[in-house]
């Protein structure tokens, strides 16, 4: 190892001290964020340009961008982002380990003993739910990043694929412990008309069935529960978690969620709920709209998980065209017109073939189908692209789930419904306070407020439009960046040009050894590159990628570069002036921040003398 100098300890602004303690960081529990300025930010139905104050995981302060702001803060310049609260994903098949069968809970059977003159009692074949998804939650880094990237700080992740498959819980796409990912457990129950495994059930009319009978089952254990602690002389009753697990159903309290695409499988559980006073919501909805005024007047939510097939070309746009066609061709009235031309064609090819060998008529072997079934599978694809509007006009309470399409297909088709009709704010209330309504977790998402979680995005255009990307995931006050064209800013000034070879040096530390960036900016002022430094522990090469924006004459920059287990991120902000750039050095590692100056000099480019 290579000595470590005293000057060698200085370099980055004391990065040395940062490192040295890189193992206590890497043990400790995740330290809270360092406090926030998003400066500059447009806000949904705020007009003007505003600074939100995050600290300690919590809006702190919405104020006028023209008001100071501390230098306690960390300032990230959002002009021409749009902040907004982080989505709220109601439903995703993510997140989760594999639910696992369980046929039932009995003796096995003596098949030896002759007929069984009563039926078992725990044939439990899709019924878990006692099973809770907040114990089984398995998230990986790529995942939670997937969900941040497409504007959600928070999903709630459900089971599904059984008759009932357990409850949901509310986690916040973060690379954490299983433990930390939690934000609420036990959100809802979520149902579908699927049992795995062999044996009874594995109909329709077994389904129901056997929900009927678990739900007396249920009841019935209850009472028995009830009078044995009171003393009453009753059968002992048996330990089920599963029959306990469905009293809060039967109560009311708390929401089974039913997987339903078509209007006959909600009716269904309608017709089920009204039976035993359950409180349903649906989930899926494809044909939500045919069964709006029973959905509105029961009071009952809808899940929308946007899963429709691919979209089907408009016939009658095809049919446009053709006519359009054939008027550029014009109408021939005269018979005479059309024998002349013909004429004159023959005379063409009689010149290119000879006149006992007229040429075959191209045959197009290409079947279409017709006009009537291919309209008829457009106007499918449009009632499913529509349910949200038509819900939306029933005044049915909606909110959005992912299902098993992923955060970032559901933002995508969300937005084609609000370019179809939908309205925008419906849209952002059914990601954000229908939703949180509807989870009973008003308090932990879905606002945009001093004192609410920061839990936020910055966005390159209002979401929910076309070209509206993720730049910036603030996620319980933990910045998160993605790439992402900022439409917003001023273009570079002239004459600024940060391409080319540059050298980093520290005025107060002249003897350190200096960082070279090698930049490409872009005619809108984006600049990408790679960053090369040495570290200042034991003299090993350090490599990173760059990128940045140079707005005007204000030039910001950003790189990371990875010690051992740590990554350090590296921020540079400064100004041109005089074809260099100078300011300040923001070094982060593990939530420690050091801050230094920088000087930045154009290397020569030998290959041009």
């Amino acid at each position: 190892m290579i000595p470590t100098s005293p000057s060698r300890r200085a370099r980055w602004g004391a990065l040395a001290g940062l490192l040295l303690s890189a193992a206590a960081v890497a043990q400790a529990p995740p330290r809270d964020p360092r406090p926030l300025a998003l400066h500059r930010v447009s806000i949904e139905g705020k007009a003007g340009a505003w600074t939100v104050l995050l600290r300690d995981g919590r809006v702190e302060r919405v104020q006028p961008a023209s008001e100071d702001v501390s230098p306690a803060y960390r300032v990230v310049e959002g002009e021409g982002l749009f902040a907004a609260s982080a989505f709220l994903d109601a439903a995703a098949a993510a997140g989760l380990a594999e639910w696992t069968v369980e046929v039932d809970q009995d003796r096995p059977v003596d098949t030896g003993a002759g007929v069984r003159i009563a039926m078992r009692q725990a044939n439990r074949k899709g019924l878990r739910p006692s099973w809770r998804a907040a114990d089984h939650l398995s998230l990986a880094k790529d995942d939670a990043e997937k969900w941040a990237q497409a504007g959600f700080g928070a999903m709630a992740a459900a089971p599904s694929g059984a008759l009932l498959a357990g409850s949901s819980c509310l986690v916040v796409p973060r690379d954490l412990a299983a433990r930390e990912l939690v934000l609420a457990a036990d959100l809802m129950q979520h149902a579908a008309f699927r049992a795995p495994g062999g044996g009874y059930p594995s109909t329709l009319m077994g389904y129901l069935a056997h929900l009927r009978q678990f739900f007396l089952d249920a009841q019935h254990h209850r009472e028995l529960v009830r009078r044995a602690r009171a003393g009453a002389a009753v059968p002992r009753p048996a330990h089920d978690p599963d029959l306990e697990a469905a009293w809060p159903l039967l109560d009311g309290t708390t929401h089974l969620a039913c997987e339903a695409e078509s209007a006959r499988d909600i009716h269904r559980w309608l017709d089920l709920a009204e039976e035993f006073g359950l409180k349903v919501a649906i989930v899926g909805g494809r044909e939500a709209w045919k069964a709006a005024d029973r959905l509105k007047a029961t009071g009952t939510p809808v899940v929308l998980t946007l899963d429709w097939s691919e979209e089907a070309k408009d016939p009658r746009e095809a049919e446009e065209d053709k006519g359009s066609k054939r008027g550029k061709r014009g109408r021939r009235g005269d018979a005479s017109e059309e024998a002349e031309a013909g004429s004159s064609e023959g005379d063409q090819e009689d010149e290119s073939a000879p006149a006992d060998e007229p040429a075959a008529p191209a045959m197009d072997w290409s079947y279409e189908e017709p006009f009537g079934v291919r309209l008829d599978k457009r106007l499918r694809w449009e009632e499913q692209r529509d349910c949200a509007a038509r819900l939306h006009e029933a005044g049915v309470n909606v909110a959005f789930g992912s299902g098993d399409g992923g955060a970032g297909r559901l933002v995508e088709r969300l937005t084609e419904a609000v370019e179809a009709g939908l309205p925008r704010t419906a849209a952002l209330a059914g990601l954000g306070s229908s939703g949180a309504a509807l989870l009973g977790v008003e308090s932990l998402v879905g606002r945009l407020e001093p004192g609410a979680p920061a839990s936020l995005c910055l966005w390159t255009a209002e979401p929910l439009t076309e070209d509206a990307k993720v730049h910036y995931a603030i996620l319980e006050g933990h910045l998160h960046e993605f790439e992402a064209k900022v439409g917003g800013g001023d273009p570079p000034a002239e004459g600024v040009d940060l391409t080319g070879t540059w050298t980093l040096t520290d005025p107060g530390s002249p003897d350190d050894d200096p960082m070279t960036l090698t930049l490409r900016m872009d005619e809108e002022g984006v600049v990408t590159g790679d960053a090369a430094a040495v570290n200042p522990m034991d003299g090993s090469a350090l490599s990173g990628s760059v990128k940045g924006r140079v707005s005007g004459t204000s030039v910001r920059l950003e790189t990371s570069f990875t010690v051992g287990p740590m990554t350090v991120a590296v921020e540079m902000e400064g100004a041109w002036k005089d074809g260099a750039f100078s300011g300040t050095t923001t070094i982060d590692l593990g939530g420690q921040q050091e801050e230094s100056k920088f000087e930045a000099a154009k290397t020569p480019d030998r290959s041009q003398r």
